[in-house]
């Protein structure tokens, strides 16, 4: 017998999850990570619908979205003007916070290993697997949730395919407006002005006690603007967005900004009997797709719903069982949407051409249209007034 059925390598959002539904579920399973917490990183700060959805068919729902700020309504601003309030919840999270509220869902059945995996075996039967510490041990399956960390997949002959080089940066910060206690909206979606300004969108949402922002854009790692916006942030966004005050007002910025430059990359060489890749291992999103976590998370939530039971009934887990899971109709449904809004979002943004400014300006007056009838529902007062 194996010492596990499921070893998990990665504690992140994905292999958490995969942990949590695991452990519930019965199964012998084993958490293995060199961090004891989680440290500070800049990914995912949002909970949207695909990461809702997968967390309430995980059953852990409740249990996550409580520890975040809630929100139900988003402010969609084009061109400087108020197009849409979008009714639409969300919840407002510190990454940290996100994967911390997972690792404390998992159940104390769950062998928690604070070491590195340095090497894996896969066999149909069971795969080996040896620590950095020199311990080995076997599992029916390992999961692969190592994230961007290529070295453990390419040490079994994997290897990264770049889609998309130098696809998009992502830059992160904390925001107050300036001789106001709040901003006039709970949380606001800004879409890039110009294809010159290069920028796909800026998200302001509340994350705890305050309010953070996510600021999108195509530029090269070496563009000047980048050095712009590090001297001086407030300036360098309204450089790009010159219309954002309108909606915001005036705002200052109070940390020194995240910046995360970010590749779309598929794994190859994904044929290993007793393996499996999930989220940004198998492959990576653009962050303005808002799909990436929400990835990793419908990964998990398919593998342990729909694969694991049967497969720990077998006495091999052979490289074909595993390309069914890969070949998951949701599964694939989940990666497509993602790297096609991720490419598409890309070319809405930058594309010059006047079919995509049509383009543009269809999405404008949809969302206009939208609001219009939204308001057209709501309840009036007797005398007409509409409730705000």
């Amino acid at each position: 017998m194996a010492d596990f059925d499921v070893a998990i390598v990665g504690a992140g959002a994905g292999g958490a999850l995969a942990a949590a539904m695991l452990g519930r579920a019965g199964h012998r399973v084993c958490l293995i990570d060199p961090a004891r917490e989680v440290g500070s990183q800049f990914r995912c700060e949002k909970l949207e619908a695909a990461h809702i959805g997968a967390l309430r068919r995980a059953g852990l729902l409740d249990a996550i979205a409580g520890q975040g700020e809630r929100y139900d309504t988003i402010w969609i601003a084009r061109q400087g003007h108020l197009v849409e309030r979008r009714p639409r919840t969300e919840y407002g999270f510190d990454y940290a916070q996100l994967v911390t509220a997972l690792r404390e869902s998992v159940p104390a059945t769950v062998e928690r290993i604070v070491d590195q995996v340095t090497a894996v075996t896969p066999k149909a039967d069971a795969s080996t697997l040896t620590l950095a510490e020199g311990q080995a041990l076997s599992a029916r399956l390992v999961v692969l949730a190592t994230g961007l960390q290529p070295a453990l997949a390419e040490s079994m002959g994997m290897s990264r395919r770049v889609v998309s080089a130098n696809h998009s940066i992502s830059i992160g910060f904390d925001v107050a407006p300036v001789g106001r206690a709040r901003f006039d909206f709970d949380a606001l979606t800004y879409f890039g002005e110009h294809p010159e300004h290069r920028v796909s969108y800026i998200t302001f949402f509340p994350v705890q006690d305050h309010v953070r922002a996510n600021l999108f854009v195509y530029r090269d790692r070496n563009d000047p603007w980048l050095g712009h916006f590090r001297r001086d942030p407030v300036a360098a966004i309204g450089e790009v967005l010159p219309r954002l005050h309108k909606l915001t007002g005036a705002f200052e910025i109070l940390d020194t900004p995240r910046m995360r430059p970010v590749d779309l990359v598929d794994t190859v060489g994904l044929d290993k009997p007793g393996m499996v890749l999930i989220g940004d291992a198998f492959s990576t999103a653009c962050p303005v797709s808002g799909t990436g976590a929400a990835k990793a998370l419908v990964d998990a939530e398919r593998l342990c719903n729909g694969f694991v039971p049967g497969w720990l009934k077998q006495r091999e887990i052979t490289a074909a069982d595993v390309a069914g899971f890969y070949a998951d109709p949701e599964k694939v449904a989940s990666d497509q949407f993602s790297r096609n809004l991720s490419l598409s979002a890309k070319r809405l943004a930058l594309e010059p051409s006047l079919a995509w400014e049509a383009y543009r300006w269809v999405r404008f007056a949809g969302s206009v249209g939208r609001n219009v009838l939204a308001s057209l529902r709501q309840p009036h007062h007797p005398h007409g007034a509409a409730r705000s």
